[in-house]
């Protein structure tokens, strides 16, 4: 822990102190988050400067995109206080096996673990957590709601892991982990510190359900030159068995742009230096964490040059997408149509930005990488519309005539009989079928969409009908 602190960024934090905590009030956030964003973007500051600066004019340079960041992330976390009835721990209280929270005056608070519906969970991290980052890729969204509340004073996210380094890195240590069991805690999230262990007590409930989904193994990363200790991990028994190397991304204005944010045109800034998180891992079941007690050592992660996903031109099976139609199609509602649909009767016509996004991330469980395309829809036969906006998936680089185009709402052309495409790019102009992309989105740039909010709404309502897909369904 201590070696994976940078001297610099401490002594520049502790000479802050007061400065931050001065801030800290002025934004109404605590000491301890305002420092964890100075400490964030203190990579942002040149350090190969000949004449050094002092850390007031650092913090000078620093202070408005923290001010700002700050300020936005407490004023959500203000009203989320008010959904999840924060007020209730008040004076401090501790979290029981029992599913309550005992009260500092012997009074008890009863608390439920549940799945956390996605648009609340996208509410959490995009707007909640430190890193104002959503991930795309979750799959599984926990947390532990105190009585009587609509949002979880806990919030844990789980996606599967898409980083290979982190599975050689365990079987080198004889885990015997693969994809298909393995996932990874990217978010965690505490509203509230007076229960001191309702954390700890969330992460435990989680590994239990996530047991149920065929997962036996959990890890996740955190970050000693931010001040993290990791005290609810070793709490939760999860063992440190490598360190992975961390590059500290900006963007025009000085904003901090996770490792996802930083693939885009948003990044300007790229600080790589020594910094490295401390990986950790737990079992979920006897066995697993027999399996895990084994580790005795630390791996050390390189940073990947490329990402390790491929994008890949799969033989996908027609059925299975003519499948997925129906299951969407049983659920598509107003509430998930794009607006310029509101007044049509309900069909195909404007759903088919969320069909495409729930396709895209279901491929992703898979390791294929589509790309989101929105643009036209032309044929050359004159009793068929075009369409012009529309969305749909392509497999493969944007210059490759053999690139594989998917669309699941095909049939919003009136005159167009098919309901689903599944066809090579060339074979289809071929066949007076042509789609015009004006924009790609990867998948990590789905939740900055617009599109984002009814997709989540469509997810929602997929969960209702059909029940909760685990992870693994596609592996």
């Amino acid at each position: 822990m201590e070696e994976l602190r940078d001297p610099a960024i401490e002594a520049f934090s502790e000479s802050c102190r007061e400065l931050v905590a001065a801030d800290a009030a002025l934004c109404g956030t605590s000491v301890r988050d305002f420092d964890i964003q100075l400490r964030l973007h203190a990579p942002s500051v040149s350090n190969g400067e000949h004449e050094p600066r002092s850390h007031w004019a650092i913090y000078e340079q620093l202070r408005p995109q923290l001010i700002a960041r700050c300020s936005r992330i407490s004023s959500y976390i203000k009203d989320a206080d008010l959904l999840a009835n924060s007020s209730l721990l008040l004076g401090g209280s501790e979290a029981r096996r029992d599913f309550t929270v005992r009260r500092a005056d012997g009074s008890s608070v009863g608390v439920n673990f549940a799945l956390v519906p996605p648009s609340v969970g996208h509410l959490y991290q995009s707007k909640l957590h430190y890193l104002l980052s959503p991930r795309a890729d979750t799959m599984v969204e926990v947390g532990c709601y105190l009585q009587g509340a609509s949002h979880p004073s806990i919030y844990l996210a789980f996606s599967m892991c898409d980083r290979p380094g982190i599975i050689r890195a365990l079987r080198t240590q004889g885990i015997p982990v693969e994809r298909g069991n393995l996932l990874i805690l990217t978010r965690a999230l505490g509203l509230s510190d007076a229960a001191r262990n309702l954390m700890s007590f969330t992460i435990g409930q989680a590994v239990r359900y996530v047991r149920t989904v065929g997962c036996r193994f959990i890890v996740t990363a955190f970050n000693p030159l931010l001040g993290f200790t990791g005290a609810a991990l070793h709490a939760a028994n999860f063992t440190p068995f490598a360190t992975a190397p961390v590059a500290y991304c900006y963007d025009a204005f000085g904003g901090y742009l996770t490792r996802r944010q930083s693939s885009s045109d948003k990044c300007v800034d790229r600080r790589s230096g020594s910094y490295r998180n401390l990986l950790v891992a737990l079992g979920t079941d006897s066995t697993a964490r027999k399996e895990i007690r084994k580790v005795e050592t630390l791996e050390h992660l390189a940073e990947p040059t490329t990402d390790t996903r491929v994008a890949q031109r799969p033989a996908l099976d027609p059925a299975e997408l003519r499948r997925y139609r129906d299951w969407l199609e049983a659920v598509w509602s107003l509430s998930t149509a794009h607006p310029s649909y509101a007044l049509e009767p309900l069909s195909s016509k404007g759903q088919c930005g969320v069909s495409s996004v729930w396709l895209a991330r279901r491929l992703r469980q898979r390791e294929i990488e589509a790309t989101y395309c929105y643009g036209r829809l032309r044929f050359t036969d004159p009793l068929i519309s075009s369409v012009d906006h529309h969305c749909w998936l392509e497999i493969g680089p944007p210059s490759d005539p053999a690139r594989q185009v998917i669309d699941l709402t095909c049939d919003q052309a009136d005159g167009f009989k098919e309901k689903v495409i599944c066809r090579r790019h060339d074979e289809l102009e071929d066949d007076g079928i042509r789609y015009e992309p004006v924009t790609r989105l990867t998948v990590d740039d789905l939740p900055s969409d617009r599109v984002w909010p009814r997709y989540t709404r469509l997810e929602e309502s997929m969960r209702a009908k059909w029940g909760m897909q685990t992870p693994y369904d596609s592996v």
